[in-house]
């Protein structure tokens, strides 16, 4: 078994940019996800079958998932214990998306109707919305958990003793000036509007069957990606800290992807089994 070759040296920390091979890689991977979702097998009854949904949520985990791996140990030269933890990570997380919350959805919609207040999932436009908030939500625990866990010690120490000289109250201002601005123009009143459609859908999804396995899939893969970029940027001869920046951007990349495929895979499985729904009067 060959050693590992470290990442050629980048004094200035700067990313890494991938190369022209992984890039056809992730679009391979994004066209066959893509196929495997238009041919999602047809069948009768009111929701997806869970084999059906199992088995087209392998195909999307499957590809998408050995693209990333392809791209950190290519590219990114990650060691290959840490490269199939954070697989592992993103592969719970497209299950998560691809399988357990369609599932959940469609199990708390057999009994209880979808209120089309302001839009729902079941339409394009509540669709966008919705992944536009939960890849939001993503986004702010991974940034937690890269700001936690994901920067080398010297890089921490330098940005906590830089923030340390700044003064806060310039950010406290430009707070409370947005938050008057947002109170004054009404903008809450369609913020508000704009979360029913997301809220909606988390809802369901939790109070499913399956609320308390996805919940614990996403905790354990926001423990594997902790876990790796913590371990990385400790490792006795480091990492570059510019591979560990790709890896945060590459990831978070990863997650975009997810929820525009989901986009697409919930309008899908929609227009098979049509969500029920319900105007309120």
């Amino acid at each position: 078994m060959g050693v590992e070759r470290p990442v050629p040296t980048r004094p200035d920390g700067s990313a890494v940019r991938l190369s022209r091979s992984s890039w056809i890689t992730l679009v391979i991977a994004v066209g066959l996800a893509l196929a495997a979702i238009a041919l999602f097998p047809r069948s009768g009854g009111d929701a997806p079958p869970l084999a059906s949904l199992a088995l087209i949520g392998a195909v999307v985990t499957g590809v998408t998932t050995a693209a990333l791996y392809a791209i950190v140990r290519r590219d990114l030269r990650v060691p290959m214990r840490f490269a199939i933890s954070l697989v592992v990570a993103f592969a719970l997380i497209a299950l998560v998306k691809f399988v357990m919350a369609p599932f959940g959805l469609y199990k708390v919609n057999a009994t209880r109707a979808l209120t089309d207040q302001f839009g729902t999932v079941a339409d394009p436009t509540g669709a966008v919305i919705t992944a536009a908030t939960v890849f939001g939500l993503y986004t702010l625990g991974y940034a937690i958990i890269y700001w936690l866990g994901g920067d080398n010690p010297p890089v921490r120490r330098r940005r906590h003793d830089r923030d340390r000289a700044r003064v806060p109250g310039r950010r406290v201002l430009v707070v409370l000036l947005v938050a008057s601005l947002v109170v004054v123009s009404g903008l809450w009143i369609v913020a508000v509007m704009v979360l029913t459609v997301p809220w909606q859908y988390l809802e369901f999804v939790f109070s499913s069957g399956v609320g308390v396995i996805v919940a614990g899939a996403l905790a354990a893969a926001a423990t594997l990606i902790g876990s790796t970029f913590r371990t990385l940027g400790d490792l006795r001869t480091p990492v570059e800290y510019g591979t560990i920046v790709t890896l945060f951007w590459l990831g978070l990349g990863f997650l975009a992807l997810f929820h525009v495929l989901w986009i697409v895979y919930v309008l899908v499985l929609g227009s098979i089994w049509p969500l029920k729904t319900v105007v309120p009067k």
